[in-house]
């Protein structure tokens, strides 16, 4: 009887022993590392034990939830009767969520926080309300999200998540480059253009002469700054004329001109010798002659001279033909009558290769006016640019020649009258006028000697 006392009274205390370490074990707490995208709902979730309970043990934020990866949290031990009540209350928190659910339309700036924070509710239950997974942050504008809760009046913090942050900077960067593109001007490059280097002296106004176009064409083609540099480059678009064919031009015709002068001096110098050929051969046939009769011979030989002299001037006569409306008037004419006489042609027609008072171009108008007085100049601006001396525009007098460009190859020439006044053929289309100095300056002056 003793012997089976002492059994059951060992078996009680070993079961009693049991149960305690069995319940010892229950109400322990659990430690847990939290794992990259864990939160404090999946722990929740995890070990059934409420969030607030969680975050109460571990002095966690229950605004943020904020958890970091590799941090290590206390889980409170797990009881039947609080897990049901638990369940209890999220089942009805679940029904009440369903119940006071509403469609929010996802603006620029939100987030999942800051929708949160303005329904006075959580990131965790936004995510399980709409089926997010548990490491979305994200959402885009145009979304349509279901909450639960009331907006508060209460002003919005400011945005803290970075991902967010540059998602909706980036837009902005984007939206001002485009701006700066669009304030740069858009330069018009033609498919018919050159180009063309600055050279000292030149202006957008005499470039855009010597190219036959316009000033506004020059500049929506190239981007300008406030003045020109010496050898920068300029693109010119549908240019009307090429300087260099021009200048080459020129340059042949007075070759041409002059060729043909010193063919026409060597006819006259051919027909002089050949009358005074002449001349000879019939004096020595009428020497007998005048032996016999000094007197007539007397008489014929100054009639015979007579008809040689009209025979050479004849010849030379196709001369004298080439400007039959001018007239030389003096060869010691000053400036202010150069300047008078070339300011009579104002309203004459451009014309290309003109050097008549029917048209001109610049080099003819010059070459017409000293020609006037006596003064051959040559036909083109390169020939003229050796009619005198060269010297600054400061230096200039009236009467005195223009020219722009470099020596060797300029493309314009004029007649200075004092000031910063010219008079010239311009350009195809324009008449002879007075231009200004001071919107087309010249590159240097000559004087002519």
């Amino acid at each position: 009887m003793n012997h089976t006392a002492k059994k059951l009274l060992v078996g009680t205390v070993g079961a009693a022993g049991l149960f305690l370490a069995t319940t010892a074990t229950a109400n322990a707490d659990t430690t847990h590392k939290v794992a990259k995208n864990d939160t404090v709902w999946d722990l929740s979730q995890k070990y059934g034990v409420s969030i607030q309970a969680i975050e109460a043990l571990n002095n966690i934020d229950q605004n943020s939830h904020l958890i970091v990866t590799g941090q290590t949290l206390k889980v409170p031990a797990k009881d039947a009767q609080v897990s049901e009540n638990n369940n209890t209350a999220q089942a009805a928190d679940k029904k009440a969520d369903t119940e006071n659910t509403s469609d929010v339309t996802v603006k620029a700036g939100d987030t999942l926080w800051t929708l949160a924070q303005q329904y006075n509710t959580s990131v965790e239950k936004l995510r399980e309300l709409n089926g997010l997974a548990a490491d979305a942050y994200l959402i885009h504008p145009g979304n349509v999200l279901k909450v639960n809760g009331t907006v508060q009046a209460t002003q919005q913090p400011a945005q803290t998540e970075q991902p967010v942050q540059q998602q909706t900077e980036q837009p902005v960067v984007q939206q001002e480059a485009t701006q700066e593109q669009a304030q740069e001007p858009q330069l018009v490059v033609s498919a018919n253009h050159t180009t063309h280097t600055v050279q000292a002296g030149e202006s957008l106004y005499s470039i855009a002469q010597a190219y036959g176009v316009t000033v506004d064409s020059l500049r929506s083609a190239n981007n300008l700054g406030a003045t020109l540099l010496v050898g920068q480059t300029l693109t010119i678009n549908d240019p009307a004329k090429d300087p260099a064919q021009e200048a080459a031009q020129e340059q042949a015709a007075a070759q041409a001109q002059q060729q043909a002068a010193a063919q026409q001096a060597a006819q006259e110098q051919a027909a002089a010798a050949q009358a005074q050929q002449q001349a000879a051969a019939q004096q020595q046939v009428q020497q007998p002659v005048q032996n016999q009769a000094p007197a007539q011979t007397q008489t014929q030989a100054p009639a015979q001279q007579t008809q040689q002299t009209q025979q050479v001037q004849q010849q030379a006569q196709p001369a004298q033909v080439q400007q039959p409306q001018q007239q030389v008037v003096s060869t010691s004419a000053d400036g202010s009558a150069i300047a008078a006489y070339a300011q009579s042609f104002i309203g004459t027609p451009y014309v290309w290769g003109g050097s008549t008072p029917s048209g001109f171009d610049c080099s003819g108008l010059t070459q017409y006016v000293y020609a006037h007085f006596g003064k051959q100049i040559g036909r083109n601006t390169i020939a003229q640019e050796s009619a005198g001396t060269h010297i600054p525009v400061s230096q200039a007098q009236v009467g005195d020649l223009l020219f722009w460009g470099t020596p060797g190859s300029t493309y314009h020439v004029a007649i200075y009258l004092g000031g910063n006044s010219f008079v010239a053929a311009p350009e195809p289309g324009q008449s002879v006028k007075i231009g200004n100095m001071a919107y087309f300056m010249p590159s240097f002056a000559v004087h002519v000697n």
